[in-house]
């Protein structure tokens, strides 16, 4: 799944470059042609949609550009003239999916959308070249309607297109063109199509199999593929990793189904649910594998399970952005030598109180007993509170809890990645632009700027000026949430100035008599700078209350 590296394309999109072996175990069915205007219709007068007016984007000559309109969604002005065959447009993910869902209730069959793994599998139908033509975007016009000579020559498109004639300037009816191996048309071009999957810069922890990747709680954005009519060939290749709001509707974007064959295979876009264990049945841990989320008691922390292996931790003195003085650089490398499972949210603030109330703990600082929205992470948690916490949940599972070291911290904060933040190894420094922030991190951005706080901000907006619920944000590789932002977390490690001298694998690097801890992960408050995979903080253990106001924690436990 992915562009082969031997093909050297230019994509904006790093996942597509970092392809992944998956294999489909059961086979499936897909729509042979996408869904069409008289499907969809029958769909719509059944369940009220019809003459309710939506945003689309569609072409509008008078400005001779694409614009958003609330229009009903057979009124796009592409095509001008439609037929029931003709693909649906104007249609939005959620609008997709229910679609699948009462055409599953009207046959009692099971549809769905595909996966991105299935989609890109039928796409390619046995082929490793860019289209499943081969190589050439201009000999595709008789499989794949889209930006061509005769669109160029009827839209004033900015972008480059084929230099060949499909035989449509616009939305073509369904199977005009000749198929893939497979017998599927239009795999390639006519309408953008969606996939079941959350969108994300990289595949690394994706399913291997033919499943989707989702996570809890749903995700903003979702995959869409195949390209539509206006686009060009720089987006119509077989494994270009596309994407869209899920509540995005176009005149170039629509769907096909997927229906499945094999009753007793698992639902291929079914997200992995979160396995509640029984404290007295700690054996299920060696079978647990990575990217497994798991609890040890209804209102316990959900964990992960994050694999061993290697990384560099800190930053290179040849990284555009490192630090010196905080002691992240020079790196060192170090070897995670066994799994572990790490909280996937930070603990909430639900979390804490309950510990506070069953334990009777005293905190460090009156603002971490301060009542406030449950599902916020908790705040102003001292080095004591948090190793309070994580003793109390030792007790009451009857496994072991501890804090993070800083080493786990980082290396599941990369999540594999190798950049300056795990989304992206192209955000820049300081106030130049780290503007795919806000799809991930709750930092310092243009929405927490009433804070006055004089130093440069993340030129996004993510909507908190303060803290976010956890699991606001897209996780990262491992689905693991607000490894950056929302709150600073509180590690095991004693803190120093130098990673010289420190074990150089996952033991936490402490001593007898250590006044002082690390803190990582950045919070609401941080700048740009601050928000990095390999930046870190310290703080005296007895520091006052002001230091503390932005930090939270997230526990780890043994396997």
């Amino acid at each position: 799944m992915g562009t082969l590296a031997r093909h050297r394309v230019a994509t904006e999109v790093p996942a597509e470059l970092e392809p992944v072996r998956v294999t489909v175990t059961h086979p499936f069915a897909l729509g042979r042609y996408e869904v069409t205007r008289g499907e969809y219709g029958e769909f719509a007068a059944a369940t009220g949609r019809n003459g309710v007016a939506v945003k689309c984007r569609t072409w509008v000559e008078a400005v001779q550009g694409f614009r958003d309109l609330m229009i009903p969604w057979d009124a796009p002005n592409v095509p001008r003239n439609p037929t029931p065959r003709h693909p649906a447009t104007c249609i939005d993910w959620h609008d997709a999916v229910a679609y699948a869902a009462w055409l599953s209730a009207k046959t009692g069959r099971h549809y769905r959308l595909p996966s991105e793994a299935e989609w890109e599998y039928a796409a390619k139908a046995g082929t490793d070249t860019l289209r499943h033509w081969g190589d050439d975007p201009d000999a595709g016009c008789q499989y794949a309607n889209t930006n061509d000579r005769r669109t160029r020559a009827r839209y004033p498109l900015a972008w480059a297109g084929m230099n060949c004639d499909d035989g449509f300037e616009d939305v073509a009816p369904v199977g005009s063109l000749k198929p893939n191996r497979f017998g599927l048309y239009d795999m390639i071009g006519n309408v953008w199509e969606w996939a079941e999957d959350c969108s994300s810069l990289t595949y690394h922890g994706r399913p291997t199999d033919a499943r989707a990747w989702v996570w809890d709680g749903g995700c903003k954005r979702r995959i869409q593929r195949a390209g539509g009519w206006s686009t060009g060939p720089e987006r119509t290749r077989s494994a270009f990793h596309g994407d869209g709001s899920a509540d995005d509707r176009a005149d170039f974007a629509g769907f096909r189904v997927a229906l499945d064959l094999d009753p007793a295979a698992p639902p291929s876009i079914e997200p992995v649910a979160v396995a509640v264990a029984a404290a007295s049945t700690p054996s299920g841990d060696a079978t647990r594998a990575a990217g497994t989320v798991f609890a040890d008691c209804k209102d316990c922390p959900e964990l992960v399970v994050v694999p061993a292996g290697k990384f560099m931790l800190g930053s290179s003195a040849d990284e555009y952005e490192h630090d010196v003085e905080s002691g992240e650089t020079p790196a060192l490398a170090v070897e995670i030598r066994k799994p572990y499972a790490l909280g996937r949210f930070e603990i909430t603030q639900a979390q804490f109180a309950r510990f506070l109330t069953e334990s009777g703990h005293q905190t460090s600082h009156a603002c971490a007993r301060l009542p406030s929205a449950p599902a916020l992470p908790a705040r102003c948690i001292s080095r004591r509170d948090a190793e309070a916490y994580v003793a109390w949940l030792t007790r009451i599972t009857g496994q072991r809890y501890r804090l993070p070291s800083e080493s786990e911290w980082e290396y599941a904060a990369r999540a594999g990645t190798t950049g300056a933040r795990f989304w992206s190894a192209r955000d820049s420094h300081e106030g130049v632009s780290i503007s795919r922030a806000c799809d991930y991190a709750n930092v310092y951005d243009v929405s927490a700027r009433a804070l006055n706080l004089s130093q440069q901000f993340a030129r996004c907006t993510d909507h908190y000026p303060d803290l976010a619920p956890v699991g606001s944000f897209l996780p990262n590789g491992y689905g693991l949430y607000d490894m950056i932002g929302n709150v600073r977390e509180v590690l095991a490690d004693c803190h120093t100035k130098s990673y010289k001298g420190r074990p150089a694998d996952d033991r936490a690097w402490s001593w007898s008599g250590c006044h002082t801890t690390v803190i990582r992960g950045a919070s609401f408050r941080s700048r740009p700078f601050a928000s990095r995979s390999a930046s870190r903080d310290g703080a005296e253990f007895d520091a006052p209350e002001a230091v503390w106001k932005d930090v939270g924690l997230r526990v780890a436990r043994e396997l």
